[in-house]
């Protein structure tokens, strides 16, 4: 009898055990996930685009800095975000300058306020597929708006002189020699 009492108080000891939780290995992949999220977040840099710009590709290394952005797109020309002229409607016009984009720059002239010594820098997120013409006329507008230092937003690809550069560029740097 006295077996079976001391086998039912262990059984309600098991039963009373609390359940515990362990937080040093999840406090390891927090602080693993916050220095990776750390590192990676700088090297990343987005511009606001829509899923109707295919961008062209090239491998240059210079990054547009963060300008006014007129976005081309196969219907649409929009400044920051703004629609200022349709496409379609610019085909049969002859005068060079583009009135609502001219509008438009003029006004961001104004906000932005003294004309820089080379003009104000903007960027022309333009669908790879965009006429000349179109580009041409673009170019032409920002220029005569004080916005002559233009850069055209690419998708970034990695050639093989890119590839054999970097590695070159991370050997000296490992050996202590700075490029």
């Amino acid at each position: 009898m006295s077996s079976l009492r001391s086998k039912r108080r262990r059984r309600r000891q098991k039963k009373a055990k609390v359940a515990s939780l362990n937080l040093v290995s999840l406090m390891d992949i927090f602080t693993i996930l916050v220095f990776f999220l750390m590192v990676n977040s700088s090297e990343v840099e987005v511009l606001q685009s829509s899923s109707s710009i295919k961008l062209p590709d090239s491998t240059s290394q210079q990054r547009p800095g963060n300008n006014i952005v007129i976005s081309v797109s196969k219907d649409d020309l929009i400044v920051q975000g703004r629609a200022v002229a349709k496409i379609v409607d610019l085909k049969g016009q002859q005068q060079p300058l583009i009135a609502g984009l001219q509008t438009e720059l003029e006004y961001q002239a104004e906000r932005k306020g003294d004309v820089p010594e080379g003009g104000y820098k903007i960027t022309v997120m333009g669908d790879k597929d965009v006429p000349y013409w179109l580009l041409k006329r673009i170019l032409y507008t920002c220029q005569t708006t004080d916005f002559a230092q233009v850069s055209l937003a690419v998708n970034k690809i990695y050639g093989a002189q890119e590839e054999v550069a970097d590695s070159a560029e991370l050997q000296d740097n490992s050996s202590g020699v700075q490029s």
